[in-house]
């Protein structure tokens, strides 16, 4: 899996929750797009530059591998 693959994986995880589980008691009047996409992506590049500045990869986990 390329890095970008790995940061579009992590922006849209972060942007989903986000979506489905917003701030307050989740009814019908809140704004579910309180959180722009490209301000995903800032959080997932900052959460991946933090992982590799203490030493973590991130590996796709081959099938059939333990």
């Amino acid at each position: 899996m390329s890095d970008q693959a790995v940061e579009i994986l992590i922006t849209n995880a972060i942007h989903t929750a986000f979506i489905k589980y917003p701030e307050g008691d989740g009814g019908p009047n809140l704004d579910y797009e309180w959180i722009a996409p490209d301000q995903s992506t800032h959080i997932a590049r900052a959460i991946l530059q933090d992982l590799a500045a203490n030493g973590y990869q991130i590996l796709k986990k081959v099938a059939g591998a333990r």
